[in-house]
């Protein structure tokens, strides 16, 4: 094996492990990071703020020359440590510190969800609350342009992404 330079080493996780991984990895001193990103959605009745892996099966794990990797490829949650042949690819800080940044960002302004045209949607709020609909345009990152039946007919209206939820 390949001798270990500073950086982050990429590991993949077991589906749904994360948690288990991170603690697992915290209790044997390393340095993990689990990046994640922050959203907003509206649901029936308030404002959810939902959590999300930025990189679902994976994390990053603080590297330096002297690391021991073995405890790591067998540390419960964890599968394996990427690797290209017998070479470990090591990030840079500073593709840390941005994915740190982009988290941060999350964290302060949670984007509401995108949504794409043909996406079935639920209205939550106003005259036309629990009325179903699909996207037929994005008119902005804030609003969307819908196609719904109301009496028979099918109507065109734009709303805000505020209202309005992923069926």
């Amino acid at each position: 094996m390949s001798s270990l330079q500073f950086g982050w080493l990429v590991l993949n996780i077991k589906p749904k492990e994360g948690k288990r991984a991170e603690e697992n990895l915290l209790n044997q001193g390393y340095e993990p990071y689990f990046p994640v990103l922050h959203s907003s959605q509206l649901s029936k009745t308030k404002t959810v703020i939902k959590k999300q892996a930025m990189f679902p099966g994976y994390a990053f794990l603080k590297s330096e020359p002297n690391l021991e990797i073995k405890p790591v490829r067998s540390t419960r949650g964890v599968i394996k440590i990427i690797r290209f042949g017998d070479k470990y690819p090591v990030l840079d800080n500073q593709v840390i510190q941005s994915f740190k940044a982009v988290e941060l960002e999350s964290i302060n302004n949670p984007n509401k969800e995108s949504y794409r045209i043909g996406e079935f949607i639920e209205i939550l709020t106003g005259p036309l609350k629990d009325q179903e609909a699909v996207i037929t345009a994005t008119i902005s990152e804030q609003r969307v342009e819908i196609l719904f039946s109301l009496l028979n007919r099918a109507h065109t209206i734009q709303v805000d992404t505020s209202i309005i939820s992923k069926k």
